[in-house]
């Protein structure tokens, strides 16, 4: 059930994020919501149930953008990756944590995504603008990230609670017997 959880969550930032936030002028340079959903699920989740949503994802990602294929999948595994080091490497504690995290996430996306664009087109200069998006999308995630993956985590949570309330205690199956 966990990973219809998963579905759901990527289905409505898809639609979040290619429907409602580009009309928005507040929005204009809002980071990439599905790249916050990585984030939370390196944090908090295993690897072994995160990566095969890692992978859901940047592959809808792909087949919705104009981008080179396999450009969303390898940036949502490297960001995968480079989260999980980096809470092994810096043992951030207290309030600065995530919105550490999810900034440097953020910059990891758009440096991959810069990357990309600079070895595919060799006249592509660093503009005023692109670092003014840049900006603007690290304000913003230094603003709502870490209430986006606080809201995460309490989703899954409750989500959780109402399985196994409604769905394996009312089918007279307890955790015990499962474990068996």
């Amino acid at each position: 059930m966990t990973y219809g959880f998963y579905l759901c969550v990527s289905f409505c930032l898809i639609v979040l994020q290619t429907t409602i936030v580009p009309y928005l002028p507040l929005f204009d340079n809002f980071y990439d919501l599905a790249a916050l959903f990585i984030i939370y699920l390196s944090l908090y989740r295993p690897a072994r149930e995160s990566l095969p949503v890692v992978i859901f994802l940047g592959f809808v990602m792909d087949s919705l953008s104009s981008t080179p294929f396999m450009l969303y999948i390898t940036a949502y595994l490297w960001l995968f990756i480079s989260m999980r080091g980096i809470t092994k490497i810096l043992r951030l504690e207290g309030r600065f944590r995530l919105p550490f995290i999810v900034v440097s996430g953020i910059l990891i996306e758009n440096l991959i995504f810069i990357g990309t664009v600079f070895m595919l087109d060799s006249g592509f200069r660093f503009s005023l603008t692109v670092a003014r998006s840049i900006a603007v999308q690290s304000l913003w995630a230094i603003c709502t990230g870490s209430l986006f993956l606080v809201s995460f985590d309490h989703c899954h949570r409750g989500w959780n609670k109402i399985i196994d309330h409604y769905i394996i205690q009312k089918k007279g199956v307890s955790n015990n017997s499962l474990i068996d």
